[in-house]
Parts: C-alpha cells; sequence; structure tokens
C-alpha cells in the first residue's frame, strides 16, 4: 500500500473499534476467540485489543515511524506471515509492517487465534476490499516468509523457507535487573511485567537478576496483590502442580499464594513460577546476560523501564530484528 492510503487505513482501524456500530461484531469475535483458546480470558483478550488500538492504531505514531523507515518497495512482494498463538492478535504487528512496507500479507493463522485475526482482517476489508491482505492455508508462492514458533518448529521453518527470504523466530522470554534502589511504584511495574497475560508473552518477565544480598520481601508484597491471576483454571492449576513438584523434591522457594519464587539461572521458568537469579557484580550480571542473549526478548531495569514490557514501540522488533528494513529491501 502507499504510504498514504496505509495511514489512512490506521486512521479507519482507530475509528472502526471505537465505533459503537460495530460493538455487536466485536463483540462475537471476542466470543469466538474466547472459545477457541483456553488460555483466552475476556480480559486477557480486551486487554490485548486496548493495547492494539493504543500502539498500533495511531496515525502521529506510524508519521514518527515513516521519518525513520522513509523506505517502501518499489514492487510488492507475498510475504507470508506464520502466527503464533501465544497471545491475542500477537502477530498482527507483522502484518502492519509488510502493509505498510508496500508488500502484500499472506497470513497462515494459529489454530489458536484465528478469531481476532480474522476480525482485524475483515475491518481492514471493510476499508478496501482490495486490501493486500489475505488468510490462506499453504505458504506456496511466497518471496518471503515471517515465521514464529517455538524452538523446535523454528528449525523446521529454517530448513522449510531454506530457499527464500525469511526471519524465523524461536522462543524467548524477559528479565528484570534490580539494583536495590526500586521504588514502589517500580515493582506495582514490575507486577504488571510479570503477571500480564499470565505470563505467556516472550515479553513476560519470568527471570529476576538481583544483587546478592539483595531483599526480596518489598517486591512479595506488591506480588502477593496480582490474586487475579488464580481466578483462571489453568494458570491456577499450573501453580498448583508446580507447588506440588517443589515440594516433593524438596526444592527452596517462597511461595507467595499466587507465585512461586525460587532460585535458577535458567531464564524461562514455567507458568506459575518466577526465576531469581543472583549476581555478585555488574561484570559477573554482564557475562550472565551475555551467555543468555539470544533468548532474551526485554531487559526491564536495563532497557526499558518497569512496567513497560507490554507496551512496545512500533520500532520494538522482536528478536531485535528490524523486519521493516528486511521488508523493504526483499530482492
Amino acid at each position: 500500500m502507499p504510504k498514504a492510503s496505509f495511514l489512512e487505513l490506521i486512521s479507519y482501524l482507530k475509528q472502526f473499534f471505537s465505533d459503537e456500530l460495530n460493538r455487536e461484531k466485536i463483540e462475537l469475535f471476542i466470543d469466538k476467540s474466547v472459545n477457541e483458546n483456553p488460555w483466552f480470558s475476556e480480559t486477557l483478550v480486551r486487554h490485548a485489543m486496548q493495547a492494539i488500538e493504543e500502539q498500533f492504531f495511531s496515525v502521529e505514531a506510524w508519521e514518527a515511524f515513516y521519518e525513520n523507515h522513509p523506505g517502501q518497495v518499489a514492487t510488492s512482494k507475498k510475504v507470508g506471515i506464520v502466527l503464533a498463538g501465544n497471545l491475542p492478535a500477537v502477530g498482527l504487528h507483522d502484518v502492519l509492517m509488510v502493509l505498510a512496507s508496500g508488500n502484500e500479507a499472506h497470513l497462515k493463522l494459529s489454530s489458536q487465534d484465528k478469531a481476532l485475526m480474522q476480525l482485524y482482517v475483515l475491518a481492514m476489508q471493510s476499508f478496501d476490499p482490495a486490501i493486500p491482505v489475505y488468510i490462506i492455508d499453504r505458504l506456496h508462492g511466497m518471496d518471503a516468509v515471517i515465521a514464529t514458533g517455538s524452538d523446535f518448529s523454528g528449525g523446521y521453518f529454517a530448513h522449510y523457507f531454506s530457499t527464500i527470504p525469511h526471519i524465523i523466530r524461536k522462543n524467548r522470554s524477559s528479565l528484570a535487573v534490580l539494583k536495590g534502589n526500586e521504588t514502589v511504584a517500580e515493582f506495582k511495574g514490575l507486577a504488571k511485567d510479570i503477571f500480564t497475560y499470565y505470563g505467556l508473552g516472550c515479553r513476560n518477565v519470568s527471570t529476576l537478576a538481583v544483587p546478592i544480598s539483595y531483599d526480596l520481601t518489598a517486591l512479595f508484597d506488591e506480588l502477593t496483590k496480582e490474586t487475579w491471576v488464580l481466578d483462571h483454571s489453568k494458570y491456577s492449576n499450573n501453580f498448583q502442580y508446580h507447588r506440588t513438584l517443589f515440594l516433593l523434591n524438596q526444592i527452596p522457594h517462597f511461595d507467595l499464594g499466587n507465585l512461586l519464587v525460587t532460585e535458577n539461572d535458567d531464564l524461562v521458568s514455567p507458568v506459575g513460577v518466577l526465576y531469581v537469579h543472583r549476581y555478585m557484580d555488574e561484570a559477573s550480571l554482564q557475562a550472565w546476560i551475555s551467555e543468555r542473549e539470544e533468548k532474551i526478548q526485554c531487559k526491564v531495569g536495563l532497557e526499558i523501564g518497569f512496567g513497560q514490557s507490554q507496551h512496545p514501540a512500533l520500532d520494538d522488533f522482536a528478536d531485535g530484528i528490524d523486519t521493516y528494513d528486511f521488508l523493504i529491501n526483499l530482492s
């Protein structure tokens, strides 16, 4: 799409999702989304949609983005997008980047997140039936591919799409670095980084890196307030399961009633569990981070502020790969 047309689309999407005339249709797709994925509570879906509206449906934000990324393709390419299904409409950023670059978006939907993506495509097509975004079953004849999956599926994608330009994303997680001078407000923000979306996303903090003598009591006081996560049966079941494992295996841990906290140098913790790594000094911290760099999505407390992990800017690209630059340089 030409830049002017794309900005008109963004303005239209903002209006579409705030128009009461579309409310019944939107509610129908929200209900479908909740029914197709047991992790997608109504609260989670609405939170995701609100974040999308605030972050992606801002003409001003896109104008600023275009100032830093002025190019578009001269000839449109077919870009296949293999979408993840761990969070509601998690792949919409990729879809918009493909359209903003002037390319065609061909979507292979996740079975766990069909309804919301269908809603957003429907909204785009109501703006212009000829908009180059298509939902397809198989990615044949693509000029490039962006695929998001697990470490296992990522290896398959890399092999399957080896002959065409591609971005393959695998499992990542996020960490928070504490230094000892954090405020209560920052702890409240960190609680959001940990619990939003029940900890399912790559931008959720799953590990804390703290000084060796750090007292976690003040943080625990804030984390224990997030009891809403226990209202979801799958989160509660995960929490209870790992509580039992920790007790049976005599793994030292803190039981906050809604979260288990244990010292572990791994980066990715199970749902309902938060890992803590204690570092000796700045040098040992940086060495520990460097060893895990390829698995880290966000560094809260270092590169972004507490409470901001779930509010990425348009150019805050997944895995640190500039998706837009990739798209406008397809040959």
